[in-house]
């Protein structure tokens, strides 16, 4: 099973029937897979290495958790990005002589990614971030030709499990504004064609769940996408590109799901607070200061208070003896003298 989530069926894939070795698929967007950037670099730019990671638990018995049961940590490195690539068939195409050309066009390729902060020139998310963090989701979309265009129709969030809220609707609306904005868009055509739409988002988590999922359905189509009441362009500022374009009719479309995997800390998480120590133990020691633990230490204060209730003790006792001791030597005298006047 994956650790952490025993409770879901879905995440339990090998029953123990006495075998050597098992097959198994462990899930990209389910049961607590989760990866990273290693640089935070523009992928678009820069190849970078990325990583994802799972952790696999063995348990022994069914029921109880063991200090048998065994825990092993996969990890896939790759050097790229995964940009899903939509696959039209063909298109018809009527070049200049009227007739109508069946040939293949490159397809347009799709990207989600999660930047840290409000803005497209944040850095990637490459690590841990924390409740209430300030992101923006951006999806790409690129090709070698124009005349495409892309809607986001439904966005969610889960934690890999069977907990799971809708983030974006039917119609590209946020379902709630404290979670996510509008997408709002942009383009360019400086050597390929790309366009980016992006909506910001506040960091949140499911209870008692570090692992967070956002998967978005997105639709590329070649020519103008059916218009939506939250379509990105309706917002001010992205007209330009409608001023420029004809108006192109839609041929085909295509869906595709696209996913991002966080891992969502809350404030002095048992991570935090590891990474902490850690660092506090890696800090180099002072020859002059000496480590001791809490138990020695402890016995020492304890040693030291009842030396010195003895010793108080003893200094009571002295002072008392010493105080009876000079009355004694008062009495004496006086009977001293006294016995001289007689005689």
């Amino acid at each position: 099973m994956y650790i952490g989530y025993a409770y879901d069926p879905d995440c339990m894939y090998i029953n123990g029937s006495g075998r050597d070795y098992y097959e198994f698929f462990i899930q990209l967007n389910r049961c607590g897979t989760l990866g990273k950037n290693a640089i935070g670099e523009d992928s678009r730019k820069n190849p970078t290495k990325n990583f994802m990671w799972n952790t696999v638990t063995v348990q022994y018995n069914p029921l109880i958790e063991e200090e048998f049961d065994e825990h092993f940590k996969v990890t896939c490195e790759y050097g790229y990005d995964f940009w899903k690539t939509v696959t039209f068939p063909f298109l018809d195409v009527e070049v200049a002589t009227g007739n109508p050309v069946v040939f293949t066009l490159s397809p347009p390729e799709c990207y989600m990614e999660i930047r840290n902060g409000y803005g497209t020139n944040g850095a990637r998310v490459t690590g841990p971030v924390r409740v209430g963090d300030p992101l923006t989701l951006i999806i790409y979309m690129r090709s070698k030709y124009d005349g495409f265009d892309i809607v986001v129709n439904d966005c969610f969030a889960h934690n890999g499990a069977n907990k799971r809220i809708q983030l974006i609707d039917e119609y590209g609306c946020p379902v709630d504004d404290k979670l996510i904005s509008r997408f709002r868009g942009s383009w360019s055509d400086t050597g390929v064609f790309e366009t980016q739409v992006y909506a910001y988002m506040k960091t949140f988590r499911f209870t008692g769940s570090p692992a967070l999922y956002i998967e978005c359905d997105v639709r590329m189509c070649h020519g103008r996408c059916p218009s939506q009441p939250c379509h990105w362009r309706n917002l001010k500022g992205v007209t330009k590109r409608e001023a420029v374009q004809p108006q192109v009719n839609t041929t085909l479309s295509d869906n595709i799901s696209l996913f991002q995997a966080l891992r969502v800390l809350q404030e002095e998480d048992e991570e935090a607070r590891a990474r902490k120590e850690s660092v506090t133990s890696a800090k180099p020691q002072d020859m002059s200061e000496t480590c001791m633990k809490t138990s020695v230490l402890s016995a020492l204060l304890a040693t030291c208070c009842v030396l010195l209730c003895v010793l108080g003790g003893s200094l009571l006792a002295a002072c008392a003896k010493l105080r009876y001791r000079k009355k004694d030597a008062a009495f004496f005298d006086n009977y001293v003298g006294h016995k001289a006047q007689l005689d």
